[in-house]
């Protein structure tokens, strides 16, 4: 049986006035594999991704490892005892980012394609030329009209929606091993919110990914396997089908109920509204 692509062991993340904030988290993340993390806001989701990439501030004590063996190597890294430099190495190259905002991802002051060729440059060995052409090639491929004229704009100039696709885009052209996927949705409308889930479903079948969401909605149509944290702590771990379908902790149950709730809700609603319009046109 192969290694695992990652494997935390009992991370533990305590600020400096003594708060533990995540509490012995444990998981494997197999190549080739889409886990979930679920939770609710300020149950650790994030908190242990860039634990996991080493984007934490100096305030926070992190304990505990954090095994990343890549396919070419021999052995695993401990991603806790490796310095910053060969961190911001493997960033963008090896592990890739997608942020819940792309617009903090930008330097609002340089252009978006002089922004992409420079990632692009600083990861593969290419000429300005190359990387100039790779990012029209980017922008074309995620879908978006007249590359030129998008590689010319600034972030402030594109929607949210525009910038998130280019940041998966980038991600694609990179070949990273592992990409971590940190609310990616959240902040977009649902038509921008369609077209990413539909990239990042392509994205599955070419790299490994870890998806944070707090919507279980999005978690059940991406992920294989999920875990469920509350207050710090993984409460709860296993496939998609036995998370929605066969819960055993009272937390993930109360997730899913709360859900189905709302749908119904909304259901009710759109039942209600489709109702009055037929009766209006009697």
């Amino acid at each position: 049986m192969s290694s695992p692509l990652l494997a935390v062991k009992q991370l533990t993340v305590t600020l400096d006035n003594g708060n533990k904030l995540l509490n012995d988290i444990s998981f494997m993340v197999n190549h080739h594999q889409c886990l979930g993390i679920v939770g609710e806001s300020g149950s650790g989701k994030s908190l242990t991704c860039k634990a996991i990439i080493g984007l934490l501030e100096s305030y926070f004590s992190v304990t505990g490892q954090i095994l990343f063996k890549p396919q070419n190597a021999n052995l695993a890294l401990d991603l806790l005892k490796q310095n910053k430099k060969t961190l911001n190495q493997m960033r963008g190259s090896i592990i890739s980012i997608i942020l819940q905002h792309p617009m903090s991802a930008f330097d609002p002051l340089y252009c978006i394609g002089k922004q992409v060729v420079e990632t692009l440059q600083a990861h593969l060995s290419i000429d300005k030329n190359d990387a100039i052409a790779k990012t029209l090639t980017i922008i074309e491929n995620i879908g978006l009209e007249k590359p030129k004229e998008i590689y010319k704009k600034y972030p402030h100039q594109l929607s949210g929606g525009m910038l998130q696709r280019i940041m998966i885009g980038m991600a694609l052209m990179l070949e990273p091993e592992l990409i971590i996927a940190d609310e990616p949705t959240t902040a977009l409308d649902s038509i921008s919110q369609f077209h990413i889930l539909k990239m990042l479903e392509k994205i599955k079948s070419k790299t490994t990914m870890i998806f944070i969401s707090h919507d279980l909605g999005v978690i059940h149509h991406i992920a294989d396997e999920i875990i469920v944290m509350n207050k710090g702590k993984i409460v709860e771990s296993g496939s998609r089908d036995q998370i929605f379908y066969h819960p055993k902790h009272e937390y993930t149950r109360y997730l899913i109920d709360t859900r189905k709730q709302l749908l119904n809700k909304f259901n009710a609603v759109a039942c209600a509204k489709h109702l009055s319009l037929i009766s209006e046109t009697i």
